[in-house]
């Protein structure tokens, strides 16, 4: 199992300044499942997503991990 966690200040939308963002990613076997919410929230909104290949989740998840860092989340911790 593969694991990356991303954070980002809130950028003020809907009355969240100063909160924090959350977005991770697990790749489990041919799984990729994401995780977000406010990082001061236990409730997380979570999507899974099944692919052919343990490689294709890994791809799926690198290129997400790409795309939240070039919306300004940073790499908090990965495993």
């Amino acid at each position: 199992m593969k694991r990356w966690c991303l954070l980002k200040d809130s950028d003020g939308g809907r009355g969240a300044i100063g909160k924090k963002k959350m977005y991770e990613i697990v790749v489990d076997g041919n799984h990729m499942t994401t995780l977000w919410g406010m990082a001061e929230k236990p409730n997380r909104q979570t999507k899974v997503m099944t692919y052919s290949s343990e490689q294709g989740a890994l791809f799926a998840a690198k290129t997400r991990l790409i795309e939240k860092q070039d919306k300004g989340y940073v790499l908090a911790f990965s495993v």
